[in-house]
């Protein structure tokens, strides 16, 4: 199977694949085929996005041709190709494509089949990343509860497919249905590392509905032992007002991040450097994260590094396009989220603030 993997790619192999396949007479052979899918997944690997969209574009007709529409590793090809538009954010063109591919893999190969589970959360992610948070829902919960049934409530699967779906009832600001889901994930973990982890991640969540300078210290003790519990301390740090350690604890993330999850401990790098008066930094990660076109115009994440811009400008003293900027982000932010939703208020009151 073709699905892309997380670690980053060797770059010797990645050229030794491409003279292959540049002196190769048929590329359409098989063994040429399985060459060309090695390279399209250390391209994924690599986050070379541009060139493995190009890759598996090339790809699909000549697998279709020698493998036909169905087979697993067309169907792969295809949610690899979908999966390239959703990181370079064009979640609009893969949203039909990881449809269909979903349904086909069901239909040829089954429910319960791996490329099954990992095309729907492929087409769960999509549609996070077009801010389509409700039909995130409905994908993550069907996909749950097949899971769950099928599998088992403590299976790997079913348990990743909770977590997502947290993100997305977090994303929603629906942070009550997440702590339910976390607690029902304390009870299911088997180790303790995955007991920690839960609760680091539950303490967020009742940090985002309560005060957060509650949650610290006993982040701080579950931080100890747990370094991957950094981004949760950092996230409450900064909910709480401690901009600045909650900057220095973004950047330490960073070091290791990747991908899509870099972008996003960035963003919040961004919004802590100017909480702590740091309006230099705060551009200059918001303006790298805006860069990597990772979201559409108009989503929550695009629009919240907006503000943040727009709150580095008004530090500097330019409050009036500082505060025409906000306008704008409060009325996307009202189009996506409503206008209760808190992310929404928190924006109102930075213009407020202008």
């Amino acid at each position: 199977m073709g699905f892309l993997r997380a670690k980053p790619a060797p770059a010797d192999e990645i050229a030794a694949l491409r003279s292959a396949l540049a002196k190769a007479r048929n590329p359409a052979s098989v063994p040429n085929l399985r060459r060309r899918l090695r390279l399209g997944q250390l391209l994924v690997e690599n986050e070379d996005w541009p060139a493995a969209e190009r890759h598996y574009a090339d790809l699909v007709p000549a697998l279709t041709d020698v493998f036909g529409p169905r087979e697993p590793n067309t169907l792969a090809a295809w949610a690899n190709l979908a999966w390239c538009q959703t990181s370079q954010g064009r979640p609009a063109e893969a949203i039909p494509l990881l449809e269909r591919t979903a349904e086909l893999f069901e239909e040829t190969w089954g429910a319960r089949q791996p490329a099954t589970f990992k095309t729907q959360l492929f087409l769960a992610e999509a549609c996070s990343v077009a801010a389509q948070y409700e039909d995130a829902l409905t994908v993550l919960e069907a996909h749950v509860d097949y899971c769950a049934a099928e599998l088992g409530p403590a299976h790997p699967r079913t348990k990743a497919g909770r977590r997502r779906k947290i993100t997305v009832l977090r994303a929603l600001g629906r942070y009550e249905a997440a702590e339910h889901l976390l607690s029902d994930e304390d009870s299911l973990c088997e180790t303790d590392e995955e007991r920690d982890l839960a609760r680091g991640l539950r303490w967020v969540v009742r940090a985002e509905t309560g005060d957060p300078a509650t949650a610290i210290a006993p982040l701080r003790e579950l931080y100890e032992n747990r370094q991957a519990l950094a981004e949760c301390l950092a996230t409450v740090l900064l909910k709480a007002g401690h901009a600045a350690e909650a900057a220095d604890l973004f950047r330490e993330i960073l070091i290791e991040a990747r991908g899509r999850s870099a972008l996003v401990v960035r963003s919040a790098l961004a919004r802590a450097c100017v909480e702590s008066g740091n309006p230099d930094d705060a551009e200059y990660s918001a303006r790298t994260v805006l860069a990597a076109g990772a979201w559409p115009t108009g989503h929550p994440m695009v629009l919240g590094l907006r503000a943040t811009l727009a709150r580095a400008a008004a530090q500097r003293g330019d409050r009036v396009d500082a505060a025409a900027e906000l306008e704008s982000v409060v009325a996307g932010l009202r189009a996506v989220l409503g206008e209760a939703h808190p992310r929404t208020v928190q924006a109102t009151g930075w213009l407020k603030e202008c």
